[in-house]
């Protein structure tokens, strides 16, 4: 009786270990097939033209009542795009209909590659693009499933077009890396990328505060300097950025002064305070970017001057005041004082520069995206430099390995 319980425990134990094991290598797989929402929750649609097979029908909220499914070896066009799959459409609470593409993980991939990095790109950062991308779509595989799909079209996700956005090269580079992902302890990594970093890229915790060790800060001296975003200049008038202050609710006044409080090593702002004529906000990490919107700061890796007072403080009978504050009495009548220098005259004529203070701020910065993980244009510059693409992959997620 020993003998057979014991037995039956190594076997049960066995079973156990069997099952964790294959658990976990499951999970570090891509899988084979993926949904991509193509229209869904406040971008739902009353009807949908699907053409296939040469014929094309008008699907109207109304008429579905169960899920039409629609399944082709050729492409299917969902209004005016091509997919390869399937679709699905549901009625969910007659709100509108929610369209889905079903699609083989491979397909998924050459044409997210197109639409996220130029099919132009050396082949080995397209390679290295290619293993993001699936990776990318096998950590976050559900995420949008209260809609019943696993990820949407846009920047939220990756951006997907469906066939109409493949290229040769994109499928070439799936190909040649069929199935492979990055992880990191067995498991899928957040293989997180964006365009330029203008030489460094920047540590996860600085801008979205959690902390993965294989989303550091590394040095990219292979990416070109001649790249859009590399280095930039933005400005940004007073008057804006009350309003969009105003617009965020953020009720300081009129803005007056803006201040970098704190920087990472690598550049990045971590700290910015805006001072207003009735208060002050405080913003950290990718808030310092995103206060003023993408199109302004391109980047968290910037300086800021500008919007402070100005001119130059002046002595007289009844105390003191400040040029950039000055009214002026002449011939003409009162005026602000809004040039360069005043013209004093007494005993012997005076000339005093008084700098005007400026209505407006300057950013100059680097770098174009949130910089965490890979730089897309990094990535080129190296495969340039003759790395492939695992190394490329090693160098900007630390730690990880190719399965």
């Amino acid at each position: 009786m020993m003998y057979k319980w014991e037995d039956n425990m190594k076997k049960s134990i066995f079973l156990v270990l069997l099952f964790i094991f294959i658990c976990i290598n499951v999970s570090a797989n891509a899988p084979e097939k993926i949904k991509i929402g193509l229209f869904y929750n406040k971008t739902t649609i009353d009807t949908v033209t699907i053409t296939n097979d040469g014929k094309t029908v008008n699907i109207k909220k109304e008429d579905v009542t169960d899920d039409v499914v629609i399944n082709s070896d050729e492409l299917i066009k969902v209004n005016d795009k091509s997919y390869r799959g399937s679709i699905i459409i549901k009625n969910i609470d007659g709100v509108g209909l929610t369209v889905i593409n079903e699609v083989d993980i491979e397909d998924y991939v050459a044409s997210v590659i197109a639409r996220e990095m130029s099919p132009s790109f050396n082949i080995e950062a397209l390679k290295a693009q290619a293993v993001c991308a699936r990776t990318y779509a096998t950590y976050n595989k559900n995420k949008h499933s209260k809609y019943g799909f696993d990820l949407c079209t846009t920047e939220d996700c990756q951006v997907y077009f469906g066939a109409s956005s493949e290229h040769t090269n994109t499928i070439k580079a799936t190909m040649e890396t069929k199935g492979k992902i990055l992880t990191y302890n067995g498991e899928p990594a957040q293989t997180v990328y964006f365009a330029t970093s203008g030489g460094y890229t920047e540590d996860v915790k600085y801008v979205w505060g959690s902390s993965i060790p294989y989303l550091q800060s590394v040095k990219d001296e292979n990416e070109s300097k001649l790249v859009y975003a590399s280095t930039w200049k933005k400005e940004l008038s007073k008057q804006k950025a009350t309003e969009i202050l105003n617009s965020k609710g953020y009720n300081i006044g009129n803005v007056k002064t803006i201040e970098v409080l704190e920087k990472t090593t690598a550049g990045s702002v971590t700290k910015l305070k805006i001072t207003g004529d009735i208060g002050e906000k405080t913003f950290t990490n990718e808030g310092c970017r995103t206060v003023f919107g993408y199109g302004i700061l391109l980047s968290q890796a910037y300086s800021v001057t500008g919007g402070g007072s100005s001119g130059v403080n002046l002595s007289l009978y009844g105390g003191s005041a400040n040029t950039s504050n000055l009214t002026l009495l002449s011939a003409n009548g009162k005026s602000v004082h809004n040039s360069e220098f005043i013209q004093l005259k007494g005993k012997e004529d005076l000339k005093i520069d008084t700098p005007v203070a400026k209505d407006s701020f300057t950013f100059n910065g680097r770098g174009n995206g949130h910089l965490v993980g890979m730089s897309q244009n990094g990535a080129n510059g190296m495969a340039a430099a003759g790395f492939n693409y695992e190394e490329i992959l090693t160098h900007y997620y630390k730690g990880t390995k190719l399965l």
